[in-house]
């Protein structure tokens, strides 16, 4: 699954267990996968995940430059 790192996504039906929900047709950059969750950079502001198998999504066949390198490793720079 981390092969979907970067690729956009997009919701099929409104989010149903969340006070502000993501609405349906809402659209995204995945930037982490695990646990039975796709975390989401949505292009409306928000950073919350979708639950696999529970909410209703598509990946759309599209790459974003996530400035991911490819072994997965982040890289900073500056103080943390």
């Amino acid at each position: 699954m981390n092969n979907l790192i970067g690729k956009r996504i997009r919701m099929t039906e409104t989010m149903s267990d969340d006070p502000n929900p993501i609405q349906k047709g809402q659209m995204g950059t995945i930037r982490h996968v695990g646990g039975g969750v796709i975390n989401v950079s949505w292009d409306n502001g928000r950073s919350i995940g979708v639950i696999e198998g529970k909410d209703q999504y598509v990946i759309v066949d599209e790459y974003v430059d996530t400035h991911i390198p490819k072994n997965n490793f982040l890289v900073f720079s500056g103080n943390i």
